[in-house]
This record gives C-alpha cells, sequence and structure tokens, in this order.
C-alpha cells in the first residue's frame, strides 16, 4: 500500500457544517503502481455527504488499467472500474457517485467512517504512466 504525497488525517470540524477536504493524485509526485494509495484516514467517527474527483492531467498507461475510489471495506463507493478506466480518465473529466433523484455529487447514502477508516484509490489491472486526479470529499463529524 501506498499513501499520497498530500494524505493526512482528517477530523471535521466542531460545528455542524460540511467542511471540504481536497487531494490530488499526482503520477510525477506519487508514482503510478498498481497498488492501493491512502487518501484520507478517519481520526474519529465522521460522514462523507459529498464527493467527487476531477482528472487535471489526462491519465495514461501502457495497459489497461483502471481506477478506482472508495473506502475501507467498499473501495469502488465513489467510482468504479467504468468510470476508473483509462480510456474515461481524460483532462476536465468529472467523476460524480451516482446521484440522488438527479442532484449532482450527492450520495445515494451518506458514508460513516469510523476511527481509522480510510478513503482509498486503487490503481488495477496495469500502471499508470500519467495523470493528475484531484479528489473532494464533504465531510461532517457524527
Amino acid at each position: 500500500m501506498a499513501v499520497l504525497k498530500d494524505a493526512s488525517t482528517e477530523a471535521p470540524g466542531f460545528g455542524n457544517q460540511v467542511e471540504y477536504v481536497r487531494y490530488t493524485y499526482d503520477f510525477a509526485v506519487d508514482g503510478g503502481t498498481a497498488t492501493f494509495y491512502d487518501i484520507l484516514t478517519a481520526s474519529q467517527r465522521m460522514v462523507i455527504v459529498s464527493a467527487h474527483a476531477t482528472v487535471k492531467t489526462t491519465c495514461t498507461s501502457g495497459g489497461s488499467a483502471t481506477v478506482i475510489w472508495g473506502v475501507t471495506g467498499n473501495t469502488n463507493r465513489f467510482m468504479n472500474t467504468t468510470q476508473g478506466a483509462v480510456a474515461n480518465l481524460t483532462a476536465g473529466s468529472t467523476i460524480v457517485p451516482v446521484a440522488v433523484e438527479g442532484t449532482p455529487n450527492v450520495l445515494p447514502t451518506p458514508c460513516v467512517l469510523f476511527s481509522g477508516d480510510k478513503v482509498l484509490m486503487t490503481i488495477a489491472t496495469a500502471a499508470l504512466t500519467a495523470g493528475k486526479i484531484e479528489f473532494v470529499i464533504g465531510l461532517m463529524k457524527q
């Protein structure tokens, strides 16, 4: 398992508002090895209420790499292998989980993280040879 260079341990603020955090996978910094990459580790119980990813630089691979994005126990919660097929990871693409009643960026059900749970990105099938993806996560304490 690898860790993104800008990964962190998060605890949402003390209010009842949503706190947004951003993380970037960058091939030039993080490499492209086919493995799990830690994005965020929960330091306490919290709820992910929204999530999306934007491809900043087109992802490439010498093979048919896939990228999935999820959480401990459900590694494709936010992006599945169809959305994350290297052919779909072109600059400017935004990936959102399946929306509620057509509302973009609203998760079908909140995603609860317990202390120690992680948000993960997985590169599989083949390594990436280029690319940059920004992940944005809306967190609330529970």
